[in-house]
């Protein structure tokens, strides 16, 4: 069954998904994930250009415009993570939960083809996994408890949730949104 944002059926078991993932780390509700622990459960190794290619070529790939990719080498386990390391520390992390979240959901890796138009190579699109793997990941990061726990005892503005998660503000904002919490974070002067 493919993935339905809309559906509070699909939102509802992804968050149990999440929580169990989160209880196997041992941690609470409301405890903060750290994504290298996360990174060793999977396991999941993460590499920057340098650490495969010359410094050169290393030092061309951080000007392209790409974040990130993961793979699984056939007949392994271990989900391999290539970060491009020019990226703000913020959003490297967010690259790395969606692609462990990619991981831990069983999607199907993207394909490469060549365009019959370009020439060129590009990477088919999933709409319904890319979806997935933000939502599953945001829930991992923000956990509803989380997010009810921060909004309703007024613990800090979304800026703070947001530094100590190591996340985006718009992130902690959408989980805000989806934990239907919103107007009631605008009420405390956020």
């Amino acid at each position: 069954m493919s993935y339905d944002r809309s559906s509070y059926l699909h939102k509802w078991q992804l968050e149990r998904d999440a929580q169990r993932v989160r209880r196997r780390l041992q941690l609470g509700d409301t405890d903060i994930l750290d994504l290298e622990r996360l990174a060793d459960e999977i396991p999941a190794h993460v590499f920057f250009p340098e650490d495969l290619v010359a410094g050169r070529l290393a030092a061309r790939a951080r000007v392209i415009d790409w974040d990130g990719f993961a793979f699984v080498f056939p007949g392994e386990t271990s989900l391999m993570v290539l970060l491009n390391p020019a990226r703000p520390p913020r959003r490297r992390s967010a690259t790395l939960l969606e692609e462990m979240s990619h991981h831990l959901r069983g999607h199907e890796p993207s394909r490469l083809y060549r365009d019959s138009v370009t020439g060129l190579l590009r990477r088919d699109y999933n709409k319904a996994q890319e979806e997935e793997a933000y939502d599953f990941g945001s829930m991992l990061l923000l956990p509803k408890e989380l997010i009810q726990n921060h909004v309703k005892e007024r613990r800090g503005t979304a800026d703070e949730l947001a530094d100590l998660c190591g996340c985006s503000i718009d992130l902690v904002e959408m989980r805000i949104k989806r934990c239907r919490l919103w107007q009631r974070h605008l009420a405390n002067g956020n």
